[in-house]
Order: C-alpha cells, then structure tokens, then sequence
C-alpha cells in the first residue's frame, strides 16, 4: 500500500477555543463505541460502502493528564510499529512497544504504587525528559540502524540517542530562539540533498530547513512568506520525485504556500514561494494516493465547514484586464532586514537579468543568478564589507561581466569587486577625498563614461567625487548640509544632450547638478590649449536647489523608488517621470521656455489612475508601458497610450500576500515573457505578464448536513485493508468520527460515520470539544492492517481492524 500520510491541524478561532475548555476528568465518562468490521477486500460499484468498514476492538491506555502528541515508528527494530506518547505532566516520553504474539489478558501486575498497568498488546517503557516536549520525530541520527529521537521544546532541540537497544541518552542540543516548533510545525524531509535527511520547523514566522549532520544541524535555510507561518507540511505536491514545503497561514486570503523542490545537477533546493488563494483555512492535510506521483491537498474551510480536495494545475496567465496576479517569492537571505539594497544586472554577461543584494547581518553580498527556462535561482552569498549601505553594478569595462561596487559608511570604504565565471572577488578600495567619510553613492553614465558618484563627508561639509574606472576622479563642493543625499541619478532632464545629476534626500528637497558648458572666454582658451596640449575644454556643474528652480513643487515628491526616465512623447528625448499619489508625471527642465510658460520645471504629461484614492509609491517602464506599484490596494498599475497617443491606465494586477516595495520591469522568468521584479522586507516577487503559472483544481468537496458538528482534523491511510486510500475526520460538535474512501479513479466518496465517545460536557448555547486532541493512522495490532489511534483527554483510544 503506497500511502504517504502527511498533515497539519491548525489552531482553531480563539473564540472557539475560550469556550472550550477542557473538563476535569470527574465530569467525563468515555464510552468508545466500537463498530464491527464486515469485512471484505474490495467493494463493487454496486455494494454498500459502509459495509466494509468498522473495527474489531477497541483498546483504551491512559496515559496522564494532557498527553501528545504521538508518533508511531519501529523504534526498535523488530519489524512492529511501537507507539510514542509525550507525556509532560510526568516529564517522560512513554513508549508502548508492541508485543510478538501477544496473548489477550497477558498482563503483568504493577510492583509499584500508582504505577499504571501495561496493556496486554503493548510493553510500556518511559523516557525521561528534562524539559516540556512540545514535538517529536524519529531518524537514524547516528547511522547505526537504530532509530534515535529528536524532540523540541522551549527555545532547544534536543536529540536523544539510541546508544543500545531500547537504551536512550541525551545528545547534543541545539538552542534556537523564537523557536516555533510544535506538532504541526516540526518534521523530517530530504528537501536540501539527495543522501540526508533535512530538519523543519519554524522560528519566527518563517519556515526554516537545517540539513541533519549526525546530532548536528547544519546551516540553516530561511524561507519566508511574508506573513506568519503556522504550520507546515513536506510532501511531493507536483509529481516530479522532489520534496515541496507547504507553509501554512490560515487566516490570510493566500493561506496556503508552497516552495517547491527542484533537482538540478545533481543537487536540490528549494525554488520560490507560490501562493495560493482560498477561503481561510483550518486544516490541511497532503494525500497521497496509490499510483499518483503527487500529492493531493486537503483542507477544512473554516467558514463553510467544507473537506475540499485539491490537484496541482496549471493555467494560463490572463494578460489583459483588470485580475489577480500571477506571481512567486522568492525569500532573501536576511528576511525582515530593512537595511537592504539591491540592483539588477545580468552579472555574467549570458543575456539574462540577475538580482544582487546585500546581506548585512552576515556581511555579504547575495546573487540571485537567472538560469535558462528556470528563472531566478537560489541567492549564493559572497564575502564583502561590514555594514554596505549601497551597491551598484554594471558591466564597465566591457568584458560582458558585471564589477559590483559597495559602500562602507561603517568602515569608510568604497570597494570594487570583479566577477569571474563563478564567483565574485572581495572588494578592493577606491580612492575617495581626503579627509572625507562615503556615505552614499551610485554608479552613473556620464558623457565621458561611467563614473562611480561618491557623496563625501566631513562632518556637515559635503562632496561628490566622480571616480573614472581608472581610479582618477574629480569632485563637486555641495557645501555644508545637515543630511547627506541617499542616492544620485544621471539624467538630462533639460534634454540638452548633456547629462545632469540628480541628488534625492529623504525628506529634504531634491536638489539637481546641471550640466554647464565653460564660460565662453575658458571655451576659446581651453580650445588653444588643447590645440597645443590635447587638452579638452570641459563642461562642470552647477547647483540648483529648491529656491533656483521655478515650479519646483510640480517635483517635490520625486525619490528614488519613484523616479526614472522615460520617453514618453515619442520626441527622441528622455522625461524625469515620476509617481505620486494616484498619478504619473513626466516632466522636464526647461531653463528658457520657448512658449512664453515660467521657466523651471514643466509637466509634458499627466495620467491619472482609474481609482482617485490610489497611492502610487515606485515605477518602472517595460518597452512602451508604465508600471507603477500602487500602496493603498497592493496593486501594479499599467498605462499605455492608444493609437492616438493618448495615455491611460490599461490594467491592473492585484497581488494578494506580498507587500508592494520598488519594482523592476524585465524577464525575470527565465523565457521570453516580460515580468516585474518588486521588492519586499522579505523577499522578493516575480509577477508574470503572461505564460502559465500554478494553480489549485478543485476536484472535490463535502459538508455535512448537521449544523452542530466542527470537522477540526483529518487523517489518512488504508482502515479496511481494501488496497484503497481511506481518509477520516474528527467532530468537535458531537464527537463523531467521519469515513471518507478514494475508488480507483480518485473520486473521494463519504462512507459512513460514527460517535467516538458519550462525554458528559454541559455548556450553554453550541458547545464545541476538540477531543480526540490527535488522530493517527498505522499498524499498531502487528497484522500488517491501518489502526486508528486517537489521544482522548488522558488515554490512548485505539480502533484496531
């Protein structure tokens, strides 16, 4: 029977659980109901469904007060699946080894006072546990063929080993803060390597994967959703023999993510995040059925109450209209570090757009590299400066490979690495004023080249020094400021053919560096001397601030995540086009207007979105289309001139579970398709044009028709040894225990039910227990036959076929 079992039960509404509490155990009477197995190995279309389900006995062990969760696995190796049980009120892990032909009523008399009496199927060994266990899993650690046991606790994860048989010792502990590891958030996958198990769980927020090492954990991988991770579940989602992570975020619009496995020469990671939209969730589940290589998924909508299944699609992107977004994140290395900065560029001159960012916290920098019908890849880290504030990168010297610069205020160093085929060089220093502190820069195209435009502190007294990659610079005095410029731009917003500058301070107006010829007695003699000496006359900067500018507040709001150039009237020349409120500017510099208009800054066009409350924060051009990321309903905002020329908004893309930051227009997807690249505290989102993207097929869905029951948990396996996948659910209204089968073709068909248990619990209006508080499926009666074990209040229930 090839079933893989996989699931999560999320926590359900606080509301929910304050009105359920848990009852003391004098107010309880558990009845378990047992319902007789018929028996057979099959069913035909035409027979009755629930006659081939039901179980032979039922066993009952407590256990102690709030017991679980519980594992089943062979942990000593003698072919029998033995159940572990934590038990926390007694500071123990209590294991039930099944006996070999065992005898019913073979039980051993205690020899101690309140000890509890061994079942005549199981051996009850305990565990001692130094600490509360919050989840378990079991592997061979040590590779000795004997299974040991890793469990979590507050803030540790604790191996202990299995030095003998049934013998357990303490080994080594890990202490990871904000540790979220519990029962629906702690497993063991091959999801980093084809020859080793992976760890799994969650610190805060965010899925994280430590590849095993013996009792080590190795580096440790970070995936961030953007949102709050709950629960997590590795299956095999797509098919394609790799190991997927699905995250789990239940009340969010998009509460399920899935990062998918990929296998590339030999090795594996994980690729970027896709989100899937759904009603709210409480319980997810992957089903595995016989025959299918993928896992299907199941879930409880919280609303509806519904069991919904779910197959792995794909569709095709809609590329006209207002509609949702099609889109996957990829997680930074750093998630949640706002000190970040990042630029685009085809790295290693293949063609393809690449992302680089900074890392702070480890003191790298990360490429994010584009393969070939993959699109952006895995970040691979690269040793740099402590503390970079700024990076930029560009192919400068022509030999199709990109030079990274960083800047160092921490270390007062600006640094220039070179890329190889592999791998990026540590920086080496560049020669900066005097006397003078980098605390921003940029790498800009001036009309003698490309310089790198350094801004230079000594104390208030500021500076640009513009360094030729030939290490010769000359400087331009910006005088005493009392904040430094965060960021330089090359742009000729006069469109006199000569290129200006652009300095952008937060908060502080932005203030341009016009290019200026020489006065015309320099020109003349700068003429003669270069006639005698190759000495070029050459043009300098002037300084324009706020007050020298007329309309300037037709500008005011203009910043680097909210500024470029485009040719917007087809005129041959470049506008400062600008984002802001629910509209796009494109404006230029016009010294002596030719019109008649008021010198300064002029408005050449205007679009205004369709919604008047938008609020327009970053942009960025593809071809002839304006991109702009819209705040206020997280949304990318496209315009484009009709036939007539005439600008306005086309389309709309609402991208629902990643926050909007800067955006880049390209091809991001590793194809021919245009995408945008937009930027976020913890990753990054790649939102495609057009192509396909991967969906959820409904294929599908029960509800019961009695009002009072609250399906909370689901589980699967083989209950009637029928060769069938079988799938069952827990109650919280009427502690009724529900049967679900899959056919041949894969249709889920609802069997039958039954109650669990009387519970003697009063409550006024609806009341809900969530008990059994755990369901599992495995062969715990040793005739190679599912049993359903269920953890109800202080006991272990066991349905046996």
């Amino acid at each position: 029977m090839d079933t893989m079992v996989v699931r999560i039960r999320l926590p359900m509404p606080p509301k929910e659980i304050d009105t359920m509490r848990r009852p003391l155990m004098p107010h309880l009477l558990l009845v378990p109901i047992i319902p007789l197995l018929i028996g057979s190995a099959g069913f035909a279309q035409d027979a009755s469904l629930p006659d081939y389900f039901g179980f032979s006995d039922a066993d009952v062990i407590k256990i102690g007060d709030s017991p679980g969760p519980m594992i089943a696995a062979d942990l000593n190796g003698d072919g029998l699946d033995d159940l572990m049980v934590l038990n926390n009120s007694d500071s123990r892990i209590e294991v039930l080894y099944q006996k070999k032909d065992p005898v019913r009523g073979d039980v051993e008399e205690p020899t101690r006072a309140n000890e509890i009496p061994d079942h005549w199927r199981y051996r009850r060994e305990n565990i001692p546990l130094a600490d509360y266990g919050n989840a378990m899993r079991t592997l061979d650690a040590d590779g000795d063929g004997d299974l040991d046991i890793l469990y979590a606790s507050r803030g540790r994860i604790v191996f202990l080993m299995q030095e003998a048989p049934e013998q357990f010792k303490k080994g080594r502990i890990h202490k990871i803060r904000q540790l979220e590891a519990g029962p629906a958030s702690f497993a063991i996958a091959d999801v980093l390597s084809s020859d080793g198990a992976d760890l799994i769980s969650i610190v805060d927020g965010n899925v994280t994967v430590w590849p095993l090492k013996g009792d080590d954990l190795g580096k440790a991988v970070t995936l961030a959703a953007g949102q709050k991770v709950k629960g997590l579940v590795p299956a095999d989602y797509d098919g394609d023999g790799t190991v997927d992570i699905a995250g789990i975020i239940p009340d969010d619009p998009a509460p399920v993510r899935i990062w998918f496995g990929q296998q590339r020469d030999g090795s594996r990671n994980l690729g970027a995040q896709v989100i899937f939209e759904m009603p709210p969730i409480t319980v997810f589940e992957a089903v595995q059925l016989p025959g299918e290589a993928a896992s299907r998924i199941a879930v409880i909508e919280r609303a509806s109450k519904r069991i919904v299944l779910y197959d792995l699609a794909s569709e095709q992107v809609e590329d006209t209209g207002n509609r949702d977004a099609s889109f996957v994140v990829h997680s930074f290395e750093d998630p949640g570090n706002r000190n970040r900065t990042q630029t685009v560029v085809d790295i290693n001159g293949d063609g393809l757009h690449d992302l680089i960012a900074t890392d702070t916290r480890a003191n790298s920098v990360v490429v994010y590299r584009q393969e070939p019908g993959q699109g952006l890849s895995t970040g691979e880290s690269f040793p740099t400066l402590s503390e970079v504030g700024y990076l930029a990168a560009a192919d400068t010297d022509g030999d199709s490979m990109a030079e990274v610069f960083v800047l160092s205020e921490d270390e007062g160093v600006v640094g220039r690495s070179r890329m190889d085929e592999t791998e990026i060089a540590f920086p080496k220093p560049m020669s900066i004023s005097e006397g003078h502190t980098p605390v921003s820069m940029n790498l800009v195209q001036l009309d003698d080249g490309p310089k790198l435009a350094v801004i230079a502190a000594d104390k208030r007294d500021h500076l640009i020094d513009l360094i030729s990659m030939d290490g010769t610079r000359e400087s331009i005095e910006l005088g005493s400021m009392s904040r430094a410029p965060d960021t330089i731009m090359a742009v000729d917003p006069d469109q006199d053919g000569h290129t200006d500058l652009l300095l952008f301070t937060r908060e502080k107006p932005m203030i341009m560096l016009q290019a200026t010829p020489p006065a015309k007695d320099d020109a003349e003699e700068g003429a003669e001397e270069g006639a005698e000496e190759g000495v070029d006359s050459k043009w300098t900067f002037t300084k324009l601030e706020k007050e020298d500018m007329g309309q300037f507040g037709l500008v005011a709001k203009a910043a680097s995540d909210n500024t470029t150039t485009f040719d917007i009237d087809g005129s041959g020349h470049a506008e400062l086009l600008i984002a802001d409120k629910n509209f796009v500017r494109a404006v230029r510099y016009e010294a002596d207007p030719t019109d008649g208009s008021s010198p300064g800054w002029q408005v050449v066009k205007q679009i205004n979105t369709d919604d008047p409350l938008a609020s327009l924060v970053s942009l960025t051009t593809i071809d002839r289309r304006i991109v702009a990321a819209d705040k206020t309903n997280n949304r990318l905002v496209v315009f484009e001139a009709d036939d007539d020329g005439r600008w306005r908004e086309s389309e709309a893309l609402t991208v629902r579970g990643f926050q909007l930051g800067p955006i880049y227009g390209g091809n991001f997807t590793g194809d021919d398709q245009q995408s945008i690249l937009a930027i976020g505290d913890d990753g990054f989102a790649v939102v495609r044009l057009g192509g396909e993207r991967r969906s959820l097929e409904e294929v599908a869905a029960w509800r019961t028709d009695e009002e009072r029951r609250l399906h909370y948990d689901l589980a699967v396996g083989d209950i009637n040894a029928d060769g069938y996948t079988d799938m069952v659910s827990l109650d919280a209204g009427e502690q009724m225990f529900e049967i679900f089968t899959f056919n041949a073709d894969g249709d889920m068909l609802h069997v039958t039910n039954f109650k669990i248990y009387e519970s003697k619990l009063f409550s006024r209006g609806e009341g809900r227990e969530f008990q059994p508080s755990q369901v599992l499926i495995a062969d715990l009666s040793g005739d190679g036959a599912h049993d359903v074990a269920m953890i109800v209040h202080d006991r272990v229930l066991i349905y046996t076929q």
